[in-house]
């Protein structure tokens, strides 16, 4: 049996067919629910081999139509079989931990893409799901290895970054660029958002609206992931500067995963008491580490009867879909995916043309956008 996923195959199979010119510009080459009956693979695999060939700039989809090929898009492929998996030799990898979808990523994806296409280059998506299994990561990574790459975009799901298997590439003169995490190696290039400040805005904001008893939410442990920690950095400095003394229970973190649809479940009973108990500690406000978990506390804080934001203020972190997903939108800090995006382009061009080039370290701005889930504290 195969080690090779399944939609790689099948953009195995896609690109193959672009290479030979077995298709119609004017004729979809594939749709999803061709290719679920083709492969006997489910709509998610389908989906995500046709945003492979997207991010790529290979396909372009059409509403209710399916996947076209980019006219020019054949010429520019230069394809070796390598473990049975087509890899052009001007391919970027981009490693993520979750779905292209998520947390505004796509637009990363698409601002680097569309840049790097300019110098013909392009992006191969490729998804860890590290979430589920630490060993995930690496593998992919040592398979990454394996393959005729020009460069590697890595969205790390934690801090621990395998530089072990990063040196190779370093080695190769094949620039690595990290997202979302900070990477205090000095060899290792790094885009983030600017998270310190991010947490330092929201901080504001609520003080602003007259709160002072205010505690910062997390799944993550600080110590394991610097994005998260950088907000609560923020938001532990506007306290201070204000001259608010945090105390212990300013802080809650809950390392288990909140899933709204679990949310009657045992272990999410023990998260709402809780909350239950920070706002009979005088907590009239919630900073989240990023807006999935801010939609959670807010539906939870629902479940035991307080009432957002007349009781209690709740912020998140992202303005992701998840800010939005409600009646009572979520005040939260926008991060600039396509700056970052572009950022990463940038870096992997220049380091192309130049293996000596400077490492590059670049925090990117952040906004804040208030919305209903913030108003003054309860009397």
């Amino acid at each position: 049996m195969s080690s090779i996923p399944k939609y790689e195959l099948i953009v195995n199979e896609l690109l193959n067919k672009i290479q030979r010119g077995e298709y119609s510009y004017e004729t979809p080459i594939c749709t999803e629910k061709q290719l679920c009956a083709d492969y006997n693979v489910s709509r998610i695999t389908a989906k995500r081999a046709i945003t492979e060939l997207e991010v790529r700039g290979l396909l372009s989809r059409k509403r209710g139509v399916g996947s076209f090929v980019v006219r020019n898009s054949a010429s520019n492929l230069d394809t070796t079989d390598k473990n049975s998996v087509a890899i052009d030799t001007r391919t970027i990898a981009f490693l993520l931990p979750f779905e292209i979808d998520k947390g505004g990523i796509l637009s990363v994806v698409t601002a680097a893409n569309r840049l790097l296409n300019q110098k013909g280059y392009f992006l191969s998506v490729h998804v860890s799901n590290a979430f589920q299994s630490k060993t995930k990561e690496k593998k992919n990574i040592q398979r990454l290895l394996l393959q005729n790459l020009s460069g590697l975009v890595y969205y790390p799901v934690r801090d621990e970054l395998h530089l072990e298997l990063l040196n190779q590439f370093v080695y190769e003169e094949k620039p690595v660029v990290v997202i979302d995490k900070d990477v205090s190696c000095p060899y290792i290039n790094n885009v983030t958002a600017d998270n310190f400040d991010g947490g330092i805005q929201l901080t504001n904001h609520l003080i602003s609206l007259g709160h002072s008893n205010i505690s910062f939410i997390t799944t993550a442990a600080l110590e394991s992931t610097s994005s998260v920690q950088n907000r609560f950095a923020g938001f532990l400095n506007t306290l201070r500067t204000n001259r608010i003394k945090p105390l212990p229970h300013n802080y809650l973190l809950f390392p288990h995963e909140l899933d709204y649809n679990k949310r009657k479940s045992g272990e999410h009973d023990l998260f709402k008491k809780h909350l239950q108990q920070q706002y009979n500690a005088g907590v009239t406000a919630f900073i989240c580490e990023n807006d999935q978990v801010a939609y959670y506390t807010l539906k939870a804080c629902e479940d035991i009867g307080l009432s957002v934001p007349n009781q209690i203020s709740i912020c998140g972190f992202d303005n992701s879909d998840w800010a939005i997903m409600d009646d009572i939108g979520i005040t939260t800090i926008s991060q600039n995916f396509s700056q970052i995006g572009e950022s990463v382009a940038e870096i992997l061009l220049h380091s192309l043309t130049d293996p000596l080039a400077e490492i590059q370290k670049i925090a990117i701005p952040v906004e804040l956008i208030v919305r209903e889930s913030t108003a003054p504290p309860r009397l």
